[in-house]
């Protein structure tokens, strides 16, 4: 014992960085990842509550509050799903409403999106696992929408995990597996409906993994040999090489863009496109496989290694968890069916709609915008597991590729969804650096270190400047429409006076609020004692110390009361409508000049929406006695 106690002595005595991580790399490691994520989440905690909350943001904390106070009414589609609300609500129960709070499930989320990489360390290597963890912890994207308290962040979490737990199954098939990836799968529909998506882009991924094993399959010479080998090796085509990658491309992802492109070319029925996609995947599996040798195929033989009661297991957690969420813990019933109809038929629905008007290309102009070091690496990674191709490898490609597809073809398109992208591409990035790692001493290496280096520091200046400096700034692709802070002073002028007022014997300030703008209102009126809401038809009767109104409502000017009234028009929301297809007036120094100081292209697309402030002389009298006082 004394011995191996003074050989660790000795070892610790010599240390060094390096020498510590060829001696103990999955220590190193931890440590790296642990350090990335400590720093992520600081990055994510400074000026946390500072920027006013989102339009949706503020539903989302409206939401969750209702559930707080008992008021919440179960599962609506247009509002997503409902886990989101019960975690911000245990928030809010623990530590209080507040911006940070609101925006805390966000900032969780994502930093255990840096965590999780880790657990596919063996299947991507260090270099890779870091990269992907340091990407997702400091990119702009990344950065940027953990730190909105919408319900992406949370929703990427949970798609990354079910990845790690696909990878690990496949690598070693096992129980607890299936059982967690059915638990994950009621909590991504609990939380937004985009994970149909998802089903539909792993269940692809699987149709093509199918054909490619059945391609290796028919043509393998020794059937025994082959299934003598590992089941990791096996269902990674490790061994397939580039014959796999032949099958793999044509059977999934090249059908996969020409059905989207044709879908929204010609605006056929959204399950329609799905279906025939599914149909043709099917039928590529068939012409390479018999149903007798499919049942033999690796993937398939990984997933009959669980026990059938593995799988009625992992299909009970699936049901009970999506019944105890959809139906607000067992409160509503019927919102148990309404989970499996209601979110399919209203995304279905808003396929026509196309909520934000942004072109197809929208994503291959926004994140390459931002993320262009990772975009870089991305190719370069790419490129190396098509060379050698690994089951995680051609996993992070296909999810890549397909998200790409996927989100591009969904008509609705916004700078949040951006983050579901990204996360596998994070992946790819890190194969990338670990080309450009082996490579390091070659000659030809050093002008490339050089580009690297600036890329890198421009990434981070321009993920703190659009997260620190211009975080609501409407120029910002990012922040798409935001309240502005003008919204958020009159809120803090109005909590003020309130309190003033009642310290000195007045009462409360009244406010009376157009229903028009409800949103974000209500977050911010929440639980104010004396709020009136009011439209055009009830406003004859409105008096009030403070009015928000719409200004086409008219309610100033229609309410006898407020005719002494104070009335400024202020910014309630602005934006601005890039309109892409004009950027290339100037050919690239309109995207030049927007990169360097966020200048532009189409400054009339800059715009707000509006609402009246009308303050009563009880009010300025007020606000003129606490000043003096």
């Amino acid at each position: 014992m004394r011995a191996v106690i003074g050989e660790r002595q000795a070892a610790w005595d010599g240390w060094r960085p390096v020498e510590f991580w060829r001696r103990r790399p999955e220590t190193a490691l931890a440590i790296a990842v642990a350090a990335v994520a400590v720093a992520g989440l600081v990055l994510r905690l400074v000026e946390l509550a500072e920027r006013p909350l989102h339009h949706d943001e503020s539903i989302d904390a409206w939401y969750s509050w209702k559930f707080l106070e008992g008021a919440y009414e179960g599962y609506d589609p247009v509002y997503h799903g409902p886990l989101r609300f019960y975690l911000t609500a245990a928030l809010f129960w623990v530590f209080g409403e507040s911006h940070t709070t609101a925006r805390m499930v966000a900032v969780l989320a994502g930093v255990g999106m840096i965590v999780l990489p880790w657990f596919l360390r063996r299947s991507l290597g260090p270099v890779v696992t870091l990269t992907a963890s340091v990407v997702l912890a400091f990119s702009p994207i990344a950065l940027y929408m953990t730190r909105l308290g919408r319900e992406d962040s949370l929703t990427a979490f949970i798609t990354l995990a079910m990845m790690v737990v696909i990878v690990r199954f496949l690598d070693r098939p096992r129980l607890l597996l299936p059982v967690l990836l059915g638990f994950l799968l009621a909590a991504g529909f609990a939380v937004k409906e985009t994970t149909f998506i998802v089903v539909f882009i792993f269940g692809g991924f699987f149709l093509a993994l199918l054909a490619e094993q059945a391609a290796q399959q028919s043509g393998a010479e020794n059937t025994e040999g082959r299934r003598a080998a590992s089941l990791a090796a096996d269902a990674g085509g490790s061994r397939g090489g580039a014959a796999g990658w032949a099958w793999m491309l044509p059977a999934g992802l090249v059908p996969m863009g020409i059905a989207f492109g044709f879908s929204a070319y010609y605006e056929v029925e959204v399950f329609l496109t799905l279906g025939i996609y599914g149909v043709l995947m099917v039928m590529v599996v068939l012409m390479r496989a018999s149903p007798q040798s499919i049942w033999e195929l690796p993937v398939v033989r990984a997933a009959r290694s669980v026990a059938g009661r593995g799988w009625l297991l992992a299909a009970a957690v699936f049901l009970a968890f999506f019944a105890l969420w959809f139906t607000v813990f067992f409160d509503r019933p019927e919102g148990f069916l309404d989970g499996f109809t209601e979110g399919i038929t209203y995304w279905r629905g808003e396929q026509a709609t196309n909520r934000g008007s942004e072109p197809w290309h929208y994503y291959l102009y926004t994140i390459p915008l931002y993320e262009y070091l990772v975009c870089v690496l991305t190719v370069i990674g790419s490129v190396h597991v098509f060379r050698n191709p690994t089951f995680a490898g051609k996993f992070m490609v296909w999810t890549a590729v397909s998200s790409w597809f996927s989100y591009s073809w969904a008509s609705e398109r916004f700078p949040w969804l951006a983050l579901h992208i990204l996360v596998p591409m994070a992946f790819l990035a890190g194969y990338g650096v670990q080309v450009l790692w082996l490579a390091r001493r070659k000659a030809w290496m050093i002008p490339v270190w050089v580009v690297l280096a600036g890329l890198l520091a421009s990434t981070l200046f321009f993920s703190w400047r659009s997260n620190y400096v211009n975080q609501r700034d409407p120029r910002e692709l990012l922040t798409q429409v935001h309240t502005t802070d003008d919204y958020l002073d009159t809120v803090h002028r109005i909590e003020a006076l309130n309190e003033h007022s009642k310290s000195i014997g007045q009462g409360p300030v009244t406010v009376a609020v157009d229903t028009a703008i409800s949103v974000p209102n209500l977050w911010y009126f929440r639980d104010y004692e004396g709020l009136l809401w009011t439209d055009s038809d009830s406003a004859q009767h409105a008096s009030a110390d403070f009015v928000l109104a719409l200004p086409a409502s008219g309610i100033a000017g229609i309410a006898p009361d407020l005719a002494d009234h104070q009335t400024t028009r202020m910014p309630l929301r602005d934006w601005w409508a890039p309109q892409f297809e004009s950027y290339h007036d100037g050919w690239l120094s309109g995207w030049g000049n927007w990169l360097v100081d966020r200048e532009v292209w189409n400054e009339g697309t800059l715009g707000s929406t509006d609402f009246d402030l009308s303050v009563s002389p009880r009010a300025l009298e007020l606000e003129a006695r606490m000043a003096a006082g």
